[in-house]
């Protein structure tokens, strides 16, 4: 397994490249502890390859260790199917799963909008009246 990091702007993203294995995972799970805590990461799963129990426990634990430090949560794209099935039946705080790297960022960016929403009319009268 290859991981390699790419910087867009405030994104990191990191692209997941050949076979989990147990051997590089847990070096992965424990670079991902320190390096991603409240980064806004993408994990590019496109060409990750699954191989067997033991390298894909460590990379879960990876990821969910991301996905509950994080307070961004945890991205992940281009899943082949037997990777999809797997997240999909976990339960992952803050884990979205996209097509794409740009639909990843758009969420981001949705994210940001929704925590920063203008005052209304009322919310002035409550401010002005106090």
């Amino acid at each position: 397994m290859q991981a390699k990091l790419k910087n867009e702007g405030e994104f990191a993203i990191v692209s997941i490249q050949g076979s989990l294995e147990i051997e590089r995972a847990q070096f992965f799970r424990e670079v991902c502890k320190k390096q991603f805590a409240n980064e806004k990461v993408i994990f590019n799963m496109e060409k990750a390859c699954f191989v067997g129990s033991t390298g894909i426990q460590s990379f879960l634990d990876a990821m969910r260790i991301v996905s509950e430090k994080n307070s961004h949560g945890l991205c992940l794209v281009g899943l082949k199917p037997e990777f999809k099935r797997i997240f999909d039946n976990l339960e992952m705080k803050g884990l979205r799963i996209f097509e794409d790297e740009s639909a990843a960022i758009r969420s981001f960016d949705a994210a940001c909008e929704a925590e920063i929403q203008p005052m209304t009319s009322s919310d002035k009268e409550v401010i002005q009246n106090s």
